[in-house]
């Protein structure tokens, strides 16, 4: 009797590792798994409610912030002007940039323009970015045209943290600190495009001379 009980006990062991072990259609498929709800987690998308987790505060299995509390990290920066036509205007007029023109911050104003700007505004600042380029976007005005030219810095950034016309917010890419070295690169820019023009213009001033 145990040697038949025996061999039962192996035989379904034997079954169970040639089960695993079995030819599949995927080979990255592991076969029969032992307990695979302790290593194939649940997704679940943030502040979801989750019912079958009663326990948790809320329902959910995030919890939303306190109303009025500033991310850890953030308490340095309330940014104090409305979405709203008025907030424009008075960020332009209160708003400058508290980082020094340093080669470092024009360095790193490069390289995050290079990554959330230049496909719409150009290399140069032009308005002739890849995708315009490509017949898939209308051209942003140039930052050396007449409609920007003169626009204050505070504009600047007002425009980068809420969006403006055809361009969406980028603050949740960019934090206040590097919405200001992009400006301070955008600002490099909009000078190396006029004094571009000026010299392109004075042959014809000499001529009229």
């Amino acid at each position: 009797m145990k040697r038949l009980l025996s061999l039962s006990v192996l035989g379904f062991v034997s079954l169970f590792y040639l089960g695993g072990c079995a030819a599949k259609s995927d080979p990255r498929d592991p076969g029969i798994e032992y307990a695979p709800q302790m290593y194939h987690s649940i997704p679940l998308e943030p502040y979801s409610q989750v019912d079958y987790y009663p326990y948790l505060p809320q329902g959910k299995h995030l919890i939303e912030p306190v109303a009025g509390t500033v991310p850890r990290g953030k308490a340095d920066y309330i940014y104090p002007f409305p979405n709203t036509n008025e907030g424009y205007e008075e960020a332009g007029k209160k708003l400058k940039n508290p980082l020094p023109k340093t080669p470092e911050n024009l360095a790193e104003g490069k390289r995050l323009y290079e990554l959330y700007c230049i496909h719409c505004h150009g290399e140069k600042g032009d308005g002739q970015g890849s995708i315009v380029q490509a017949g898939k976007f209308p051209p942003p005005p140039s930052y050396y045209g007449p409609q920007l030219k003169d626009l204050p810095e505070g504009k600047m950034f007002h425009s980068i943290t809420y969006g403006k016309n055809l361009m969406g917010s980028h603050a949740s890419q960019l934090s206040p600190e590097e919405r200001w070295k992009v400006i301070m690169y955008v600002q490099a820019l909009r000078e190396a495009g006029l004094a571009e023009q000026n010299k392109a213009a004075e042959p014809n001033n000499a001529d009229k001379k």
